[in-house]
C-alpha cells in the first residue's frame, strides 16, 4: 500500500506516482504518516464530488476514531471541522470581513506594503532571500493587521505555526505543546481585547452568537492559515517563474497578465503533497468503487489541477489560460474563506517584484531549492539576484 507523502514528494515536480494513479488507479488506498489507511481520489471530476457532495463530512474528520493526515489534529467545532447547517452559520459570522469589497479596501495598503518590502531587499544588496524578505513578512503583518494580533509577536505564532503542520511523527509531542501555546496565546488576545478598533477579532468578540472558546478557535485558524499558505505560494511562484525565465521576462513585459497569472500558478503549483480529508457518511459509490460509511476519503487538488481531461498541457506554465476551473481554493461549502486576500497578495507580491525587479533570477540552480517537509509545503528558502 503506498504511503502518503510519496516517496518523490517536496521539489519542483509531482512524483510520477500522481500521474500515474491518475491514470490507472484514480481511486486507491493510501497509509498516511499517522498511520490511518484511506481512499485517495485524483482526477478532476472525482475531486470534485468529494468536496461538493455533503455524503463527505468535514466534521467525520475529528469524530472519535476518525482517520488523520498529519501529526496534529483539527480543532473540533470550527469553521473547518464542521458541515452545514452548523458550517454556514459559522461563515456567515466572518464572511463580511472577507468579503471582495472590504478586501478591495485594503488593496493599496497592501500593494504598498509589498513595495516597501521588495525595496527593502533591494537596498540590502543582493543576493537576497525571497521568502524572508517578502514571501513571509507580507501576508504575516496583512493577517496581524485584519486579525488584531500584534506584528511584534510574528516569531512567536510562526514557530508555533510551523509545528502545527508538521509531517513528522517524532515531532508529536512538540506539536501538541505548540498548539496548546497557540491556543493560550489567541486566547489572552480575547480576553485582553479592548473592544476598539476595526479589526476582526474585535469584531467577532462584539458578535454575542460567538463564545469564547469559537473566538479563540476562529483566531487560530485565521491565523494559522491567513499567513502560512499565502507565504508558500508567493514563495513557490516566483521560482515556478524564474526556474524558466523566459516566464517571469514575459510577465515584466505584460504586467497585465498579472491576474490570470496567479490563476495559473494557483494550479500549477502544490500547496500540499497531501490532500482534502473527508469522512463518507454512508456508502457511497465512487470512481467504480463503494466507499463505505466512516471511510476516510483524500481529495487530491493538486493531481485533480494537472488532470488532462480539465485542462490542456495541465504540466505547462501557460501564463494567459483562461482561468476559473483550478480547486486550488477549494469548492463547495469549504471554498477558502479568504481566497480573494490571498488573491491580492499574491498579485500585488508580483506587481512589486516585476515592476521594481525586472532582472530578477535565482542565485542558485532550480534543482538546489529545498522544500519543507510540512503539511502546507514550500520553498525553505529563495535566493535571488537582481
Amino acid at each position: 500500500m503506498p504511503e502518503i507523502p510519496f516517496p518523490g514528494s517536496f521539489r519542483f515536480d509531482p512524483d510520477p506516482v500522481w500521474g500515474r494513479l491518475r491514470e490507472q488507479q484514480p481511486i486507491t488506498r493510501v497509509r498516511t504518516i499517522a498511520g490511518s489507511v484511506v481512499w485517495l481520489v485524483t482526477r478532476y471530476d472525482d475531486v470534485r464530488t468529494v468536496l461538493t457532495d455533503p455524503r463527505f463530512s468535514r466534521a467525520g474528520t475529528v469524530a472519535p476514531g476518525a482517520p488523520q493526515v498529519a501529526v496534529s489534529s483539527p480543532l473540533p467545532g470550527t469553521l473547518p471541522t464542521t458541515d452545514p447547517p452548523e458550517h454556514t452559520r459559522l461563515r456567515g459570522l466572518v464572511s463580511g470581513v472577507f468579503s471582495r469589497r472590504r478586501i478591495e479596501q485594503r488593496r493599496d495598503w497592501i500593494a504598498g506594503l509589498a513595495g516597501e518590502l521588495v525595496d527593502r531587499m533591494v537596498a540590502a544588496g543582493a543576493p537576497g532571500d525571497l521568502r524572508a524578505a517578502l514571501a513571509l513578512p507580507l501576508p504575516i503583518q496583512v493577517i496581524c493587521e485584519l486579525l488584531g494580533v500584534p506584528y511584534d509577536d510574528r516569531d512567536r505564532f510562526r514557530a508555533w505555526t510551523e509545528l502545527a503542520y508538521s509531517l513528522v511523527p517524532a515531532e508529536a509531542q512538540r506539536v501538541r505543546a505548540a498548539m496548546a501555546a497557540l491556543t493560550d496565546y489567541l486566547a489572552e488576545l480575547v480576553a485582553d481585547n479592548p473592544g476598539v478598533g476595526d479589526d476582526i477579532l474585535t469584531e467577532l468578540a462584539g458578535d454575542a452568537a460567538l463564545g469564547t472558546d469559537e473566538l479563540v478557535a476562529f483566531g487560530m485558524n485565521l491565523l494559522v492559515a491567513g499567513h502560512e499558505t499565502t507565504a508558500n505560494q508567493i514563495a513557490s511562484f516566483v521560482a515556478t517563474l524564474l526556474r524558466e525565465p523566459a516566464h517571469w521576462d514575459r510577465l515584466v513585459a505584460e504586467p497585465e497578465l498579472v491576474e490570470t497569472a496567479v490563476e495559473e500558478l494557483l494550479r500549477h503549483t502544490r500547496l500540499s503533497e497531501v490532500g482534502q480529508l473527508r469522512v463518507a457518511t454512508t456508502d457511497v459509490p465512487l470512481a467504480g468503487v463503494t466507499v463505505r460509511a466512516g471511510d476516510g476519503v483524500m481529495a487530491a487538488i493538486a493531481a485533480a489541477n494537472r488532470d488532462p481531461r480539465a485542462f490542456d498541457r495541465p504540466d505547462e506554465v501557460v501564463l494567459d489560460r483562461e482561468p476559473g476551473r483550478h480547486l486550488a481554493f477549494g469548492i463547495g461549502p469549504h471554498f477558502c474563506l479568504g481566497a480573494h486576500l490571498a488573491r491580492v497578495e499574491l498579485q500585488e507580491a508580483l506587481r512589486a517584484l516585476t515592476a521594481r525587479c525586472p532582472r530578477l533570477r535565482l542565485a542558485v540552480p532550480a534543482e538546489q531549492l529545498r522544500w519543507r517537509h510540512v503539511l502546507v509545503s514550500g520553498v525553505e528558502a529563495l535566493p535571488v539576484t537582481w
